[in-house]
Formats: C-alpha cells, sequence, structure tokens
C-alpha cells in the first residue's frame, strides 16, 4: 500500500498492538517567574503553547518565546502590554490580563485572547500571527464585551477547530456585585477570516449575555481530529450544583451561528479545600471546581479536568464524555493521601494517550509541579502513578485583598504538533520564598514497535518509504 494511502485506522491499528513503555521526561526548564522583571502579577493565569519550533509563555504581566530545542529565550520578552501593542492594539486600561494562547497545527497560526480593563467597560484583545514563530509578527483585533458596557468580561477562554475561533468569558457588573451577579457572553468567529492578511471579526457570531444555564466559566474545545462537522463543542459547570453543562456553536464557520439548546449532564463533584505546605505559611487557594482549561476533542470523545474534593484535599477529575450522546463514558479522580494535586490541565493525542499536568503541595512539599500519563484502550483510560516534574524548595504566601493565598489560577498541557507522542505541561513550581516560576516540562510517550498481527507488519515492510511515514507518527525508543 502506498503510503499516502495508509489509513488512520490503520494507524491506530498499529498504535494499539505496541506495548507502552511509559512516559519519559524530555527538555524540562523553568521559565518567566514572579519577579518584577519577569511577570510580577498575582496570579499569573499559567498558560503556554508549543509550535513546530517554538515554544510560548503567556502570562499576566509578560509574553516569552524559547527555542523548542534548547529552552533558551528567543530574544527578550516582553509584557503583556506590550506583547497587544505590537500586535496593533492598545489595550484600555492600565493592563490585559488573563491570556490564553494555542497553536493551530491546521492553519500553522498561534492564537491568543486577553481582556482588559478590569472592573469597567472593556475588550476582547484577540490576535493571530503571522507565521508558525512567535516570536515574529502578530496582528490584533479588539472586541466590545458588550455593547451596553454594563458588564465586563472576565476570565476569557479559548478554544479552535478546522472552522472557528471560540471565546467566552464569565460578565460581571462594571458597578455593584450582588451575590452570583454573573452572566455569560460566547462568540463564535470562521477562522478563515482571521487567517487574512488583515484579520477580520465581521462575521463573528456574538452571544451576549446569554444566562447561566448554559454553565459558569464555559469552556471550548480544542478539535484537531477529523473533518469539519459544522459544530464546536462547549462544556461548562452548573453555579449551583454539580452538574455539566452541555453546548453546541453551530454552523461556525459562517457569519450565522446559531447555540443549540444546553443539555445536563449529572454528574458528583466539589469545591475544592485549600492545600496545605510546610510551616507557616497560608494554604494555597485552590480555586474552584470550574473547568479551568479547555476541553479537547479526540476521536470522537470529549476530554476535560477540573479540581475537585477527595477525602477532604484538593484532587483532579478527569472526564471523558460522549458529546453526542452528552453522556460520561468514563471519569475518575487523581488524588493522593498526603498531597494536595490542584489547577490541572489535559492533553490527549490521537491515540488517546492522555497527559494531565498539575500542581501539588503538601504538608511536607512545597508547590511543585507534577503529571500523570494514561491509557486508552477501548472505553478504559488507565492512569501510572503520579510523578514530579520539578520540586519547589521554599514556601509560598501572597495573600490578595481578601486573603487569599492564590496559585495558578490554571495552566496549560498540550500536545506536540509535529510528534504526537510527545506532551508539553507547564505548571508552577516555588523556587524560593514568595516566589512562583513555569516549569515547562516535555514527556516523550514512546512505545515499542512490535506489531500485531502480520498484516500490520506487513504494512511496515511494504516499502521504505511507509516506514518513514510510520515512524514520523510514532516516537520510537
Amino acid at each position: 500500500m502506498h503510503p499516502s494511502t495508509l489509513s488512520a485506522a490503520a494507524l491506530v491499528a498499529l498504535h494499539s498492538s505496541c506495548m507502552a513503555a511509559g512516559v519519559s521526561l524530555g527538555l524540562n526548564f523553568s521559565a518567566s517567574d514572579s519577579t518584577l522583571a519577569n511577570s510580577g502579577y498575582i496570579p499569573p493565569d499559567t498558560m503556554g503553547a508549543v509550535g513546530p519550533n517554538h515554544i510560548m509563555v503567556l502570562l499576566n504581566g509578560r509574553a516569552s518565546v524559547y527555542n523548542k530545542s534548547t529552552g533558551s529565550l528567543v530574544g527578550s520578552g516582553k509584557s503583556l502590554n506590550q506583547f497587544w501593542t505590537d500586535a496593533g492594539t492598545t489595550p484600555s486600561g492600565s493592563f490585559a490580563f488573563d491570556p490564553r494562547v494555542i497553536y493551530d497545527k491546521d492553519s500553522g497560526r498561534w492564537f491568543a485572547v486577553s481582556v482588559d480593563n478590569a472592573g469597567g467597560a472593556n475588550n476582547f484583545l484577540l490576535a493571530v500571527s503571522a507565521t508558525s514563530d512567535p516570536s515574529g509578527s502578530w496582528k490584533a483585533l479588539k472586541i466590545d464585551s458588550d455593547t451596553a458596557n454594563t458588564r465586563f468580561a472576565d476570565f476569557p477562554t479559548l478554544g479552535v477547530d478546522k472552522q472557528g475561533v471560540y471565546l467566552t468569558a464569565n460578565m460581571f457588573p462594571v458597578t455593584g456585585t450582588s451575590g452570583l451577579d454573573v452572566d455569560i457572553t460566547i462568540m463564535s468567529l470562521p477562522k478563515a477570516d482571521l487567517l487574512l492578511p488583515t484579520p477580520s471579526a465581521a462575521s463573528k457570531s456574538e452571544f451576549q449575555l446569554v444566562g447561566l444555564s448554559r454553565g459558569f466559566a464555559i469552556q471550548p474545545a480544542v478539535n484537531f481530529s477529523g473533518s469539519a462537522d459544522n459544530k464546536a463543542e462547549l462544556l461548562g459547570m452548573s453555579v449551583d450544583t454539580s452538574n455539566l453543562i452541555r453546548t453546541n456553536i453551530l454552523n461556525p464557520g459562517s457569519a450565522g451561528a446559531t447555540l443549540s439548546s444546553p443539555t445536563t449532564i449529572a454528574n458528583t463533584s466539589f469545591d475544592p479545600p485549600t492545600a496545605d505546605q510546610p510551616g507557616t505559611a497560608a494554604n494555597f487557594n485552590t480555586g474552584d471546581r470550574r473547568f479551568a482549561v479547555n476541553t479537547v476533542i479526540s476521536n470522537g470523545s470529549l476530554w476535560a479536568v477540573h479540581s475537585t474534593n477527595v477525602s477532604g484535599r484538593t484532587a483532579v477529575e478527569w472526564l471523558r464524555i460522549n458529546p453526542v450522546t452528552n453522556t460520561i463514558i468514563q471519569s475518575g479522580v487523581i488524588s493522593d493521601p498526603s498531597l494536595s494535586f490542584f489547577f490541572p490541565s489535559i492533553a490527549v493525542n490521537e491515540f488517546d494517550q492522555v497527559l494531565i499536568g498539575f500542581s501539588g503541595s503538601g504538608a511536607s512539599t512545597f508547590g511543585s509541579s507534577y503529571y500523570a500519563f494514561g491509557e486508552t484502550s477501548g472505553s478504559t483510560t488507565t492512569f501510572s502513578p503520579v510523578s514530579q516534574a520539578k520540586a519547589g524548595s521554599a514556601q509560598y504566601q501572597v495573600l490578595d485583598g481578601i486573603g487569599r493565598n492564590r496559585w495558578g489560577d490554571y495552566s496549560a498541557t498540550v500536545v506536540d504538533p509535529v510528534n504526537p507522542s510527545d506532551f508539553w505541561t507547564f505548571q508552577l513550581f516555588a523556587p524560593s520564598t514568595n516566589n512562583w516560576q513555569v516549569q515547562v516540562s516535555q514527556l516523550h510517550a514512546p512505545v515499542t514497535a512490535v506489531p500485531e498481527p502480520a498484516a500490520a507488519a506487513s504494512l511496515l515492510l511494504t516499502t521504505s518509504a511507509a516506514f518513514l511515514t510510520i515512524s514520523r507518527r510514532r516516537r520510537r525508543p
């Protein structure tokens, strides 16, 4: 069989016949920290992505690009505000905040989002890179978050698939707050318009202030699998229960996108407690049970992860959902009797291997970076024991105005766009007293190439070209 006609099913069959060898650490380096020369913001809103040749770390207060092979800084980095100004739009108010970034392997471009002017009438800031090099030029758009200017966007989220780029935000009153006085805005932008020489939002579909019936902190999916299916998947968490809420954006590649009716998925989870650390420093604030990072579509399943409470400790709950029937295929928790795990993020490759990265701490463990690797067979995913990528070495206490010792508020884990056997995770650790730093960790998920049955072996041996095609898809040990 000519390699150009080797089917995806054949590749998956070859992978399934191989013996998993577990993950191993590759490049593992420390990036931006909380010093004023780097970020200077609390919390950092830990975020990063990986392209063919570069790594980008985008934080509150800082934008940095690193060499993917060595981890060395490309250029000198810049403030988050300067990143947006250089991209062609100056943030309103004092600063931009809550950044997200994704490398879109389908288009070979990077997409980034923030919001500006916290507490006042504000905007989504959306940028697209000119090439696959994030240290080069970007072009940005400023999009009004609320045309009535009565609410401001907070906690923006970002998703992408073959057809569109998707934004959501929690919307809070510009003046005064009464209890859970929050609303939701959802936006769908045709990706083709954003890839024009001058990016355009003219065909966007914006659903302003749609209410909480679609969930809180809604996360759009990142979907690099399969062909365009004329819908984009959204997942939120109910405010007053632990149920999940599913919505689709229909016809997202056009100007006339619409929202499906929301569907409730029954689930049981709890807001996480604070996380202990050594010494007398205040416990880490671990947020709440919301989905803090984008969800992922892989081989027709919707994967998500969030923090929860297990036996009085913060733990990680992961879910695999059928987005057609809106049923949970499988779920599980990653927990430890002496450690708390918090601010998780998830990535799933085309072979349904899963990496979840998160922070962790305990009575004898400073804030550190951790990960867990899972293998999927049919409808069952099994995780290996938790591993530590970078140990913290000091206690951390920087309290906000209401006494919280904040950390996070989220993290990032992605699949390498060149080699799907590689994962990258961006997590915090405490390198010195009252200082956080981002650890960028590459994880290899190699397999032992012993294909079964004979038909699979014959595919490998037919021609050297076929062998090279498959070896590019899978890392060899």
